[in-house]
């Protein structure tokens, strides 16, 4: 199969335009121009790598924590409508036995259109300070056996896992979660600088959602804001929705960061692709009004309606060049993940693209080679 664009983000470097061939599952060549034999021709359209969220909570009417695997299909068609090809089913706050509920039919999951990654346990590790929309309830501490029980249960399913360390026993969790091949993501969290810094020195790699759920910056104490923009392994999650942070504030992260510490991520809710009215968020009743947030009957935000390739759309249009951001949003959050042969477009590496229209919208989407939304 050979695809062309007026414009292909390639890994070394764009091609304008260009054309990538796919054999089976995988790129085996790229180049310049739009060949005639092509089996697919984008003049105007945009050839990216598939997009990889690492925070998706739910979205076409399903909410995660309470899925059932038939709900599952239509997810993961859903999420390949918005240019994502691969993702990590995020779990908030409830029950364990609700969450090893929720575990047990993530574990069982046919292969769909956007493809299961694992699993981002949010919670329930959380600061009762800093929850969000988490029920403050079902909150654990860091060294309660039955949540150790229950992670080593889900391994391997479970590949990224969001904590507030300055909780007695964070640190140790920290170390238990690193040792396993799990990414430890700090949030939701009341952590000095100094507590984010240990726990980064620890083995933490990420920020859930950066500048969300997290002690605010002051030029005395910078807090885990200023502990992750300054530690020069941490990759950041953004939600670049325009509501959860100012564009000012995405601006300026990516000039100290760069596309390669940033993952753009949609923290998407049961509401996202849907029309606006009541839905859940883990169980908790969610409204979303004519301004298309999702908001708990007290106003607090939960979670979003965002699609990844709105939140290209919205970086390029707050002034960020449109490479970083693809990259962000793909590249970035596949080395966390330690997929080496995803997240950018390359001889060898997966078939994992989209293509996006003029307009910014997703035209076609390939997963391992296979159209999975649209047709070339």
């Amino acid at each position: 199969m050979i695809i062309g664009a007026g414009r292909v983000i390639a890994a070394e470097s764009d091609l304008v335009p260009g054309h990538l061939v796919i054999e089976g599952d995988r790129v085996i060549a790229l180049g310049a121009a739009i060949p005639s034999e092509a089996d697919g021709v984008f003049p105007d359209g945009l050839i990216v790598p598939g997009f990889i969220d690492l925070q998706v909570n739910g979205g076409a009417g399903v909410d995660l924590l309470d899925c059932r695997r038939e709900d599952l299909a239509r997810l993961s068609a859903y999420l390949a409508s918005t240019g994502t090809s691969g993702y990590l089913a995020t779990l908030i706050t409830a029950p364990l036995e609700r969450i090893r509920a929720a575990l047990a039919v993530l574990s069982g999951a046919a292969a769909g259109a956007a493809e299961l990654l694992g699993v981002h346990l949010e919670g329930p590790v959380l600061n009762p300070a800093r929850r969000g929309a988490h029920d403050a309830s079902w909150l654990r501490a860091a060294d309660d056996q039955e949540v150790r029980r229950l992670l080593d249960e889900a391994l391997p399913l479970i590949r990224l896992v969001t904590l507030a360390p300055e909780l007695a026993g964070g640190d140790a969790l920290i170390e238990w979660l690193t040792a396993r091949g799990v990414v430890a993501a700090l949030g939701h969290s009341e952590a000095t600088y100094e507590e984010a810094a240990q726990a980064f020195a620890r083995g933490a790699r990420m920020a859930t959602h950066l500048f969300n759920g997290m002690r605010a910056f002051h030029h005395r104490e910078p807090g885990m804001v200023g502990a992750a923009l300054d530690d020069g392994s941490c990759v950041c999650g953004l939600i670049a929705d325009g509501v959860h942070v100012h564009p000012a504030a995405v601006r300026m992260a990516f000039r100290l960061l760069g596309p390669d510490r940033i993952a753009l991520v949609s923290d998407a809710g049961a509401a996202a692709g849907m029309p606006p009215g009541k839905y859940t968020a883990g169980g908790r009743p969610v409204e979303v009004g004519p301004d298309g947030v999702p908001r708990l009957a007290d106003g607090t935000l939960a979670g979003s309606v965002l699609r990844m390739d709105q939140a290209v759309r919205n970086l390029v249009r707050w002034g960020i060049p449109l490479r970083d951001a693809v990259l962000a949003a793909s590249r970035t959050p596949a080395r966390l993940l330690g997929l080496s042969d995803r997240g950018g477009l390359a001889p060898g590496w997966r078939a994992d693209l989209a293509v996006l229209g003029s307009d910014g919208r997703v035209r076609l989407t390939l997963v391992a080679g296979r159209p999975v939304y649209g047709q070339p």
